[in-house]
């Protein structure tokens, strides 16, 4: 009996654990989650929307190499030389007709021989003069003024390449707040070279206090020169495509060994001062004239004496600049397009370099398109 009821006791105790135990068997575990933490971050503004998207569709480099201009130009100039004696006497010896120049007060000096120089316009060559004539001619710097004049012309070839900075469209960032840049350039910076030469149209250099020393012939009527230069351009005015340029350019310059002696001679900074009138003949082809001033002087010296040379240049520069173009030329016979345009995901120029092309409308010529193209264009004048 006691074995019955021990049973039955089992029994009820296994009944009521066994939901339990099933819900323990089949439960589904909990996936354990964690977050460390994350990062807010602003999306792209509108101006960094189209400078992607204009990214895609434009060259950066082509863009980049759109900015330099190259520069080539011939010069037409006149000049004036002035050469100012100073600290020296000036000799004319009778027996040869030959002129010296001494230092101040040497042609005074009892111990013979004195130091005198001779072609102190691109040398200085010593000469010894064992004795002075009472009938020669001497004048001394310190009691007048003398100064040695001549003119020529010279028409160098200039070469420069500068970079472009370009304008802001005004109107449209007072309206939009959107900073826009013109194609107009408002500042450029560059480097140049120039070769070049001075033609003197006489063949000697005059003065006009002392008749009896006259002039001072030269050995050589042409000078070679070479300038390098650093060059500055502010775009003072533009309407359409004529543009008024403060155009200004220094630097370094000097002779050939054989011109003037290197020996002797100090080369002094130049600088050139001038307006640049220029005119858009297309996208990347313009032309301008350069009216300017130049200052450009030299000097030989030794331990005994000094003689400077001046010159002042008029010119007029007759130039063209080349650009790089921003758009490639769409090579696509089917695509008469003459405007820019965007053509599988790139934008275009619808005409050759060197024409003149409108980027909004384009400008076709009147001419029939050959047999080879996909769109002939016919001419309506005609009968039909």
């Amino acid at each position: 009996m006691k074995f019955a009821r021990l049973t039955i006791f089992l029994l009820l105790t296994l009944c009521f654990q066994l939901p339990e135990t099933e819900a323990q068997l089949f439960k589904r575990k909990k996936k354990k989650t964690s977050v460390s933490g994350f990062t807010l971050k602003e999306g792209p503004t509108e101006e960094e929307r189209k400078q992607a998207i204009e990214a895609q569709l434009v060259s950066p480099i082509r863009k980049f190499l759109n900015g330099f201009n190259f520069h080539i130009a011939k010069s037409y100039g006149y000049f004036t030389y002035q050469s100012e004696l100073s600290e020296v006497s000036v000799l004319r010896d009778p027996s040869n007709q030959q002129l010296y120049i001494v230092p101040i007060g040497e042609e005074a000096a009892i111990t013979p021989p004195i130091n005198a120089f001779s072609n102190w316009f691109t040398d200085l060559n010593p000469v010894e003069i064992n004795r002075i004539d009472d009938d020669s001619q001497i004048l001394r710097t310190d009691t007048a003024s003398l100064v040695y004049t001549n003119w020529g012309r010279t028409n160098p070839w200039n070469f420069r390449l500068d970079y472009s900075f370009k304008k802001v469209d005004k109107v449209h960032k007072e309206r939009t707040g959107e900073t826009r840049y013109l194609d107009q350039d408002l500042l450029r910076v560059g480097v140049g070279i120039s070769f070049g030469s001075f033609k003197y149209k006489q063949n000697s250099h005059q003065q006009d206090v002392d008749p009896i020393l006259r002039s001072y012939p030269l050995e050589k009527t042409k000078i070679s020169s070479t300038k390098m230069f650093g060059s500055v351009s502010y775009n003072a005015y533009s309407f359409g495509d004529l543009s008024i340029i403060a155009d200004v350019y220094g630097g370094v310059w000097k002779s050939k060994t054989e011109d003037i002696n290197a020996e002797f001679v100090t080369y002094d900074p130049f600088f050139n001062i001038g307006v640049m009138f220029q005119t858009t003949w297309t996208k990347y082809f313009k032309g301008y004239i350069r009216p300017s001033y130049e200052m450009r002087s030299y000097t030989l010296a030794n331990d005994l004496i000094s003689i400077p040379h001046n010159y002042s240049i008029f010119s007029i520069d007759l130039g063209v600049i080349l650009k790089y173009p921003t758009y490639p030329r769409n090579k696509y016979k089917a695509n008469m397009v003459q405007m820019e345009h965007v053509f599988n995901g790139k934008i275009y120029r619808g005409r050759p370099f060197y024409r003149k092309q409108n980027p909004r409308t384009g400008q076709r010529r009147n001419s029939r398109r050959g047999d080879d193209s996909s769109f002939p264009i016919k001419n309506n004048t005609g009968n039909n």
